[in-house]
């Protein structure tokens, strides 16, 4: 009896490694399409609102609780206090990177957003928004593919490894 609850719990710690496992892909694609929301937010800000860069920064962050929106909020808060943008950002990244799902060629694309923001007019702007976009567009379509092949596979792993070793147990 004792054996048999050893291997249901084998077979239920196998199990729940490889859904953690594919639940870190699920975790990337959400924040990549909440990021992309809120750049595309923050496009439209810039675009029609022209407020300051650290009002804009805190609308956006606001519009949504996500990882991108708190170096959003971080960036606000900064610039008010004369902060350079840049600089901001880039401290900002760095210093939440542990908790972000994102990999580092979806954080490159972020490190690049503030090189025009607040240096050139509207559509300049627009012009250095635009780009990042795409990219990230183009991220978000592999997550999503990751998350159905590499996903599916990591909680089938986890399920088959953990059933070989509950039956090698017995």
């Amino acid at each position: 009896m004792l054996k048999f609850a050893g291997c249901i719990l084998i077979f239920m710690s196998c199990a729940a490694l490889g859904f953690m496992k594919a639940s870190s892909y699920r975790d990337r694609r959400i924040e990549l399409e909440d990021t992309l929301e809120l750049i595309r937010m923050l496009d439209m800000e810039i675009s029609y609102r022209r407020d300051p860069l650290a009002k804009t920064f805190g609308n956006v962050a606001a519009m949504k609780n996500c990882w991108f929106s708190h170096i959003l909020r971080e960036c606000a808060g900064a610039m008010k206090k004369q902060e350079p943008l840049e600089a901001a950002w880039r401290r900002a990244i760095d210093e939440n990177i542990s908790a972000c799902p994102l990999d580092q060629r979806d954080i490159a694309i972020l490190k690049d957003i503030p090189t025009g923001l607040g240096k050139s007019d509207v559509q300049g702007q627009r012009n250095v928004i635009e780009p990042a976009v795409m990219r990230i567009q183009s991220h978000l379509t592999e997550a999503v593919e990751q998350e159905k092949k590499q996903g599916r596979m990591y909680r089938g792993i986890g399920i088959a490894s953990g059933v070989v070793i509950a039956v090698m147990l017995l």
